[in-house]
Formats: structure tokens, C-alpha cells, sequence
């Protein structure tokens, strides 16, 4: 993980200097995701409950921000601030979101950009997507560490074991209303083989290693 955090760091750092060019960094501290009054950054980590934790938190559903940490806050607001991510299953999650964007009546950006959308099998969503929209199906890790700072997440829940880490989140912010169930999968999931599921699993191996779920 060591190897792979520092070549994330070099990677970020130009990616922040290629925004920053663009004059992208004004957005910076500011984001959908940001209560400023609570303190409170939630990190929406993509198909992991994000539209029920920010109905819960009280945070505007009706757009979204996907951006990893050091995209999103500087490194003063993520030390300062209460931040929150949910992490998921890795395969669960490659297969909420093909089901998503494949199986559903999706119509987004991406359905512009690849009409024939609707008929990709998971062998070619993963395909495509990790050539030419790695944001899509990207490693969880990357949600969950500030590639500027040391300071680790301080509210991590991982689903399936939420319970815990909602009720940690709770305390801290001092939230008493039920968690609402938001995008509830529907409709059965579809069949994984063998021999996909074994790439997956190769694919997201970090994500495995630093959340501890099993393959």
C-alpha cells in the first residue's frame, strides 16, 4: 500500500496543478457534500449509500460530487472538519453500478456519451469504463485519504457493518432522526462468473486490503 500511496500522491499533486491551471481550485472548500455550520465533509464515495447519508445529514440530493478529498477540500478543512466516508463491498459495488448505469432507466451523461450504453455486458462497463472513465469505477481508498495530509477519515463505515459507524457519526454531529433508505437496489442482481469475479477481485485488491472484506 506504501508504493501505491506514493505514486497516488505524485499522480494527485499534478492532477491538482493541471486544475489549478484551469482555474478549477475556486471550487475548492466548496461542494454539495460540505456543511459548513456542522463542520461536517461527507466524502460520496459512488454507489455506497451516499443519497441516504446526505438525506441523513441533512445535504442537497438533488445533484451529486464524486471528487476525491484532495480534489474536493484543502488540506486545513480536512483536518478541521468531521469527514465522513462509506465504503462498500468492492464487487457489490461494480455491480451496483453497472446494474445502475446498464440495467436501469439511467439516463445521464454517460448514456450521451456512449449511446449503445443499454447493451454492454459487465465485461465490457468494466472495459470501457477503466479506460476512459477511471472515475467511474475507482478504488475506494482514494475516497478515503487526503493525499496533503497525514489525518486519516474520522467517521469510516463500511456497509454491512453500518450500524456502528452510523451511530459514531450520530454522536459526533448530533444527529436523532431515523437513516433513511434512499436508491434501494431493485430487481435481481445479475450473474457474476467465476473468472470475472477472480478480475474484479485482482482489480480492487487494495480496496480489499485496506478495508478488510473479504473477496
Amino acid at each position: 500500500m506504501h508504493a501505491i500511496g506514493e505514486q497516488a500522491k505524485k499522480l494527485a499533486i499534478q492532477i491538482i496543478q493541471n486544475e489549478a491551471r484551469a482555474d478549477q481550485l475556486a471550487w475548492y472548500n466548496r461542494s454539495l457534500n460540505i456543511d459548513h455550520d456542522r463542520q461536517v465533509c461527507f466524502v460520496h464515495n459512488p454507489k455506497a449509500m451516499g443519497t441516504s447519508m446526505k438525506a441523513w445529514l441533512g445535504l442537497r440530493t438533488d445533484n451529486a460530487d464524486h471528487r476525491f478529498p484532495t480534489l474536493m477540500v484543502n488540506k486545513d478543512l480536512w483536518e478541521r472538519y468531521t469527514t465522513v466516508v462509506v465504503v462498500r463491498h468492492p464487487v457489490e459495488r461494480f455491480l451496483s453500478s453497472y446494474q445502475f448505469h446498464c440495467r436501469s432507466d439511467y439516463a445521464g451523461g454517460y448514456l450521451t456519451k456512449y449511446p449503445d450504453l443499454k447493451s454492454w455486458q459487465m465485461e465490457t462497463y468494466f472495459e470501457r469504463m477503466t479506460a476512459h472513465d477511471p472515475y467511474t469505477l475507482a478504488h475506494q481508498w482514494k475516497y478515503a485519504v487526503h493525499l496533503r495530509s497525514e489525518h486519516p477519515v474520522d467517521v469510516l463505515i463500511k456497509m454491512g457493518e453500518h450500524a456502528v459507524g452510523l451511530e459514531d457519526l450520530a454522536a459526533r454531529v448530533g444527529l436523532s432522526e431515523p437513516f433513511p433508505q434512499r436508491n434501494r437496489a431493485t430487481g435481481e442482481k445479475p450473474a457474476l462468473d467465476a473468472a470475472f469475479r477472480a478480475r474484479l477481485t485482482d482489480y480492487y485488491r487494495p480496496d480489499f486490503e485496506m478495508f478488510g472484506f473479504e473477496p
